[in-house]
């Protein structure tokens, strides 16, 4: 009896979906649509209604994820050391509170105000729901499980941007504000009937140390990841813009479906494959088609090439940027697996907040066009440096176990 007992809880340890993995996934879906569906709005909406330049513009959109880059590693250390689901509790409903207000902000001063305290809320947010999950996924299955649980971002961005500019167009800019209100409470009232991960046990110092902030040994990732991460930035946010510019702004619903269905059965199957040991394959792959889509989008007039390059986009950053994860969160203690997804977002966020930055003063200068294709090369200099320390970081620690 006790050793049928003995198997049954090995086995579902090794069990990946399961009611808590299932609830942090959809909720995950919830937030991916609010913070997707207003991305293409909001550089729209502060040219249309707040009237600013393209250069003032990258400042208004850089400054929410400049103070979530800020806010990382302090959301990682709180994730390792709190009662995570209370601090998402916490964090996703002042998440929502954000979406309205930002609509209200009657100047760009104001409306960079809002931001700010809304990027704070993102980053405690999205850093303790990933935390969570990687604590409800086996250790066999991390690939597969970062996969899935990522995959909910493809979603997001396969409906988000898409209701987001219907919404705007059909109605008003008031309803495309209200639209992630709504999408955050709900995902917010999935989070209350998710179990509170136990925390491991670990020594904890008294004064705080340099390691609980910053992950030393992932250090080569994170900048490998931030470079991938500026083209990310660019796409999300600025390809409303080239659509328009390009003549096809008809067509940018339609490259945010393509794309995100690529994101999603990238994500699905990739953790797969990482989960096989072909994770440093994986990751060259999806860099070089990424680059050669970046570089095309850039130039192409014809609305089937962008339409396919929205698909291989999503099929390549669908596998790379998950990738990363499952790489930082091997390379760190289990006990600071907080910092480990802070880290990843450190990266995300620090790309993205540089594209915007870069982007908008390039395109204003040199044209659009120019921006995708400085973000494109940049893929070359990620994929040098994943090679040359990341992979054998991560052989290392496989070879270990």
């Amino acid at each position: 009896m006790k050793n049928s007992e003995y198997m049954k809880d090995k086995n579902s340890d090794k069990i990946l979906f399961k009611r808590d993995f299932y609830l942090i996934c959809i909720a995950n879906f919830c937030t991916c649509m609010a913070i997707y569906s207003v991305m293409p709005v909001l550089p729209l909406y502060l040219i249309d209604v707040l009237h600013c330049k393209e250069s003032v513009m990258g400042i208004g959109l850089a400054a929410f994820p400049l103070v979530a880059l800020a806010v990382r590693p302090f959301s990682g250390m709180m994730s390792d050391m709190m009662d995570c689901k209370r601090l998402l509790l916490i964090a996703t409903t002042c998440c929502a509170i954000f979406f309205p207000l930002t609509f209200m902000a009657a100047t760009i001063s104001l409306f960079i105000c809002i931001r700010l305290l809304h990027g704070i809320s993102f980053s405690i947010m999205t850093t303790s729901q990933a935390t969570m999950a990687v604590s409800f996924i086996p250790e066999k299955k991390l690939g597969m499980g970062i996969g899935v649980f990522s995959s909910m971002l493809s979603l997001g961005m396969i409906l988000g941007p898409m209701l987001g500019l219907y919404v705007t167009n059909k109605y008003s800019y008031a309803a495309a504000f209200g639209l992630p209100f709504v999408f955050s409470m709900l995902g917010t009232f999935l989070q209350l009937f998710i179990t509170s991960p136990q925390k491991i046990q670990a020594t904890k110092p008294r004064k705080p140390t340099w390691d609980m902030f910053f992950m030393p040994q992932g250090l080569y990732a994170l900048v490998s990841l931030f470079i991938a991460a500026f083209m990310l930035g660019m796409i999300s946010n600025y390809t409303s813009v080239l659509a328009r510019d390009t003549g096809m702004d008809s067509y940018a619903s339609a490259f945010f479906l393509l794309m995100g269905i690529g994101l999603l059965v990238s994500r699905l199957f990739s953790g797969y494959i990482v989960d096989k040991g072909y994770l440093v394959i994986l990751v060259c792959v999806a860099d070089l088609v990424a680059l050669g889509a970046a570089l095309l989008l850039a130039r192409t007039t014809s609305p089937v090439l962008f339409l396919g390059c929205g698909g291989l986009l999503g099929i390549s950053l669908g596998a790379l940027l998950p990738s990363y994860q499952t790489v930082l969160v091997y390379l760190a203690d289990k006990t600071k697996r907080g910092v480990a997804n802070a880290m990843y977002f450190i990266g995300m966020d620090s790309g993205i907040c540089l594209s915007l930055l870069i982007g908008g003063i390039i395109s204003q200068s040199l044209g659009m066009d120019i921006a995708y294709m400085v973000a494109a090369w940049g893929q070359l200099v990620s994929l040098g440096i994943f090679l040359k320390f990341v992979a054998p970081q991560y052989r290392a620690v496989l070879g270990s176990e």
